[in-house]
């Protein structure tokens, strides 16, 4: 082979490595950092949650895109996860969690609204979790083991006082990935 011809095979395979190289890195870091839920698996087995409450599936309990500036104003959401550093020093950048959330109007007590979410939350696979004493505000916790063997917690509780009729339900996983610390 003359020398002008296997100096451009050499520069053509050399520049062809190179970017192969490049595309695989490319690949590898953005298929992990790409989501803190790839496939959103992890908000598919939170966001049934929500239909364990009081009007869930009505005008009373709409699904919103952002959380209603009033308060009191009924809603359901789901919080996909995003990067972050809660404290802004480097080195605790991550995700944040997968979380559903819901704001939602009810007029009876805690054990009331236990008695009738826990059969729809069974159904669901999630577990009550026992409290040996009263909290303020009045709440209550479940815990599922999910697909990916990591747990999630539910809980729901009263707010803005113990006479309060708006209660809120949150729904929280940890991200699949790198999760934020120094939160």
């Amino acid at each position: 082979m003359k020398r002008p011809v296997r100096r451009r095979v050499f520069w053509t395979l050399g520049a062809s490595l190179v970017l192969l190289m490049a595309v695989a890195i490319w690949a590898l870091t953005s298929w992990n950092a790409a989501s803190g839920d790839p496939g959103s698996r992890v908000m598919d087995q939170l966001t049934p949650t929500v239909s364990s409450l009081p009007g869930y599936g009505t005008a009373a309990l709409p699904w919103v895109n952002q959380i209603p500036q009033s308060l009191m104003a009924p809603y359901a959401i789901r919080d996909e996860p995003f990067q972050e550093s809660c404290d802004g020093i480097a080195g605790t950048q991550g995700w944040s969690q997968v979380v559903v959330q819901a704001g939602f109007k009810w007029t009876k007590g805690l054990s009331a609204l236990v008695s009738y979410m826990e059969p729809r939350l069974k159904k669901l696979g999630w577990s009550i979790v026992a409290h040996s004493r009263a909290s303020n505000p009045p709440s209550q916790n479940w815990v599922k083991t999910l697909s990916n063997g990591s747990r999630a917690n539910v809980s729901v509780s009263q707010g803005f006082g113990a006479h309060s009729s708006h209660w809120q339900l949150d729904a929280i996983a940890k991200p699949v990935g790198t999760p934020a610390s120094g939160c």
